[in-house]
């Protein structure tokens, strides 16, 4: 997966053209333009959770309650449903690049040891990651509503030719 802006999955769904024409668009591409705005969701979604979990690793540093986190199984979030059958997972590559995004912003804060942070540094750091967290969520709810368009296209489809599903 590049960064460059032009090969970014979620580039190429934001880009007003990926929702154009869509009542032209065959059905397959439909279907693939469908499950590659699952697996940014998904994406994201990891990603997320990631930064969610890092900002409360400082969160607990800056308390005094590490230990508490670290050992607590409670904290773990579970996707959120809409209605759709589970079918795309986070694969191993995308997993690494997220967590690769996260220790990268982590490490451009200096916030790869919280142990060596003043509160106010710590402070800062958990700020940053929730700026981070904040636009990562716009995101998501960007692609899922790019989603919906596309499953209310295959959803008129289905409707009017109910073979189409079958496919």
């Amino acid at each position: 997966m590049d960064d460059h802006p032009a090969n970014r999955r979620i580039d190429r769904i934001r880009d007003p053209a990926f929702l154009e024409a869509l009542h032209n668009l065959p059905l397959d591409d439909l279907r693939q333009r469908r499950d590659d705005c699952m697996a940014e969701r998904e994406y994201l979604s990891l990603l997320r959770r990631l930064l969610q979990g890092r900002a409360e690793i400082l969160r607990a540093e800056l308390v005094g309650h590490l230990t508490t986190i670290l050992s607590d199984d409670e904290h773990e979030h579970p996707l959120t449903s809409r209605g759709e059958a589970v079918r795309v997972g986070v694969p191993e590559e995308e997993m690494l690049i997220a967590r690769r995004r996260v220790e990268r912003l982590a490490s451009d804060a200096g916030i790869s040891d919280p142990t060596t942070l003043d509160d106010a540094a710590l402070g800062e750091a958990i700020e940053l990651l929730a700026t981070e967290e904040h636009a990562v969520s716009d995101a998501r709810l960007q692609v899922i509503g790019i989603l919906d368009t596309l499953q209310d296209e295959l959803k008129r489809r289905y409707k009017e030719d109910p073979t189409l599903a079958l496919n």
